[in-house]
């Protein structure tokens, strides 16, 4: 019955995190015959991407940006993306929970969302040291790295985000909220 409440009053509720991902593989356990060794290869360089992801609820949807740095203005960046999407949608009040990273209460960063306030935006941040509570980073992230980038190495960046994308669009709806 919420569900169908939040339809109606168009109100999107996003949950939001970031993550590094390698192009240098991140190793994991793996099965293999008895005397034998798995052998990664790689080019010696640890290049990395900035992933931001937001589950968005009820759609089951998601939004992801990526960049080569995580500050304030790839952040804003995310959110102006995440803008363009709910005003497409003519969505009244979008919802956004995040944790407190630096550049999520960033002195920019906070002045951003005071404009967008009034407009769309709500934002709820959640209590520092608790990961838990953030349905991004315990199922989206953790698989992400765990299925994508786990054992793996990737020659190019463009590879890497090449698959990354892929693969957070295979994705048809995420577990539950």
């Amino acid at each position: 019955l919420k569900h169908l409440e939040i339809r109606a009053k168009k109100i999107l509720l996003g949950f939001e995190d970031e993550t590094w991902l390698h192009l240098q593989p991140y190793i994991t356990r793996t099965y293999m015959k008895k005397g034998e060794q798995q052998k990664i290869l790689h080019k010696g360089s640890n290049d990395k991407v900035n992933v931001f992801i937001t589950l968005l609820y009820p759609l089951n949807g998601i939004k992801f940006t990526t960049s080569k740095t995580r500050n304030s203005n790839d952040f804003i960046n995310h959110l102006n993306s995440i803008k363009r999407y709910v005003l497409k949608r003519s969505i009244k009040r979008f919802i956004l929970v995040i944790d407190n990273a630096s550049f999520h209460v960033s002195k920019k960063t906070k002045q951003f969302i005071e404009k967008q306030s009034e407009d769309w935006l709500t934002v709820l941040f959640l209590p520092t040291h608790a990961p838990f509570l953030n349905i991004v980073e315990t199922k989206v992230n953790r698989n992400l790295k765990k299925d994508v980038c786990a054992n793996y190495n990737y020659e190019t960046e463009e590879n890497l985000l090449c698959t990354v994308g892929r693969y957070l669009r295979s994705m048809d709806s995420w577990p539950k909220i």
